[in-house]
C-alpha cells in the first residue's frame, strides 16, 4: 500500500501552487496525496490531478465579535472535518504551506500526533507556521535567511527552497533576448477594445518577436494600484520607445476595459485580462516584469530570467513582501520601489531609463537567474524521506 501524505495550503496562489508541485512530483513518486484547503483551492483543481482534493471549512478571524464567533464556530468545523480525515487515512505527514485555511488541519494533526512538515514561501515566517513551529517535525524554508523564527526552532529549518511549476522551471535553460528593433511592425489604429479582438488577433499580437514586451502581474486579485499608476506613466516617452512597447496587464475584472482605454489614449499596445493561465508563455516572451513581491510569484521570475521592477504590498503580513523583495535587490536581480513612492513620476522616469538599457536589463537578467532554485521541489520532496 502506498504512502499517505496530506497537503494543506491556504487559499491564495502564493500558497497553492508550490503545494500543487510537491503533490504532483508525490504523486509522481507513488505516493497517495490528499490535498486539502478552504473553497479557493477549487479555482486550481485540474481534471488531470492525480491526487483527491478536499475542501475543509476554515475562516481568518477579525475583531469584530459577530465575524469572531462566525469564524471560530467554521474554524471548529474544519478541525472535525480534518480529525475525521486524519482518523480515516492516517497518513504519515501533514505538510502545511501556511495561510489561515492550514490552521484547522495543522490543529487536527497535533491532536492526532501526526507528524506536520511546514514550508514557508515568504522570507519571514507566517502567522500559521509561526503557531505551528513548536509542534512541527521540520521547517522547510525558501529564503536563506528568513526571519521570524524563535531561536529554539532553528534546529528544525532547512533550507529548500520556493518549488517552482515544471513549465516555469524549463525557461530557466532559456537566453535572455531583447527584441530586434528593425523588424518593428506599426501597431494597428483601429483596435477597439479586448472585449472585440479576435482570438487569432490576440495569438499574432503576443507572438510579434520585435516587440519590447512588459508583463504587469499584480497578484490574486490583481494590483489596483498598477491600474491606477502604470498607464499615466507612459504619458510623455518617445514616440520610438511606445511604437516597439506592448504591456500585457492582468487587473481587476471591473477595471480592465478602463485601464484598456488609459493604455490606448498614450498609443501604447495593450493586452487586459483578469487571469492568465498561459503564465509559463507569457513569462518566456516577457522582457520586463512589474509585480507585486510575493514569494512564488518572484522565484518564478527567477526561474524565467526575468528583470523585474517590484512593488512590495505595503500592507502584507509583517511586511514579508519588501522582506522578499530586499533579497532579490540586494542580489541585484530587481529595482524596487516602495508603495508609497510608487507614483506616475517615479515609473514614468524608471521605464524611461530602463527600456532602453540593454546592459542593465541583461544584468538584472543574469541575476534573476542565479537566484533560482530549481531543485526546490525535489529538495522539499527529500525531506518527507529523512
Amino acid at each position: 500500500m502506498s504512502e499517505k501524505i496530506f497537503i494543506v495550503s491556504g487559499g491564495t496562489g502564493g500558497h497553492i501552487i508550490p503545494a500543487r508541485c510537491l503533490a504532483e512530483h508525490l504523486v509522481a513518486d507513488g505516493r497517495q496525496v490528499f490535498f486539502f484547503g478552504d473553497e479557493k483551492i477549487k479555482n486550481y483543481r485540474r481534471q488531470e490531478d492525480g491526487f483527491e482534493t478536499r475542501i475543509v471549512k476554515a475562516s481568518q478571524l477579525r475583531k469584530s465579535l459577530p465575524f469572531l464567533v462566525k469564524a471560530m464556530l467554521k474554524i471548529s468545523v474544519g478541525i472535525l472535518q480534518s480529525l475525521y480525515f486524519l482518523l480515516r487515512f492516517k497518513p504519515k505527514y501533514v505538510v502545511g504551506f501556511g495561510g489561515y485555511a492550514s490552521f484547522p488541519m495543522l490543529a487536527a494533526a497535533c491532536l492526532t500526533r501526526t507528524e506536520i512538515i511546514l514550508h514557508e514561501q515568504n522570507s519571514h515566517l507566517g502567522k500559521v507556521n509561526r503557531i505551528f513551529a513548536k509542534f512541527a517535525h521540520k521547517i522547510a524554508l525558501s529564503f536563506p535567511n528568513s526571519s521570524g523564527i524563535e531561536s529554539q526552532y532553528l534546529a528544525k529549518t532547512i533550507f529548500t527552497g520556493n518549488p517552482v511549476r515544471a513549465e516555469i522551471a524549463a525557461l530557466h535553460s532559456l537566453s535572455y533576448q531583447l527584441p530586434i528593433q528593425e523588424e518593428s511592425e506599426a501597431v494597428p489604429a483601429d483596435r477597439l477594445g479586448y472585449n472585440v479582438l479576435l482570438a487569432s488577433d490576440f495569438s499574432q499580437e503576443m507572438k510579434k518577436p520585435n516587440l519590447f514586451k512588459i508583463l504587469v502581474i499584480g497578484g490574486s486579485g490583481g494590483a489596483k494600484i498598477f491600474s491606477e499608476i502604470l498607464p499615466k506613466s507612459f504619458f510623455n516617452l518617445s514616440e520610438r520607445i511606445k511604437e516597439k512597447i506592448q504591456v500585457i496587464q492582468q487587473c481587476r475584472v471591473e477595471l480592465i476595459q478602463e485601464t484598456f482605454d488609459q493604455y490606448r489614449s498614450f498609443n501604447i499596445n495593450i493586452i487586459t485580462e483578469s487571469f492568465f493561465d498561459n503564465m509559463s508563455v507569457l513569462l518566456r516572451d516577457a522582457h520586463l516584469v512589474i509585480a507585486r513581491a510575493g514569494s512564488s510569484s518572484i522565484v518564478e521570475f527567477c526561474a524565467a530570467k526575468k528583470p523585474m521592477i517590484l512593488i512590495p504590498f505595503a500592507a502584507s503580513a509583517d511586511n514579508h513582501q519588501e522582506k522578499n523583495a530586499q533579497y532579490l535587490e540586494e542580489n541585484g536581480a530587481a529595482i524596487i520601489v516602495k508603495e508609497s513612492d510608487f507614483t506616475i513620476n517615479t515609473a514614468n522616469e524608471l521605464l524611461k531609463n530602463l527600456i532602453d538599457d540593454e546592459e542593465r536589463l541583461k544584468k538584472l537578467s543574469n541575476n534573476a537567474g542565479s537566484l533560482a532554485n530549481l531543485n526546490a521541489t525535489q529538495n522539499l520532496a527529500r525531506a518527507l524521506n529523512d
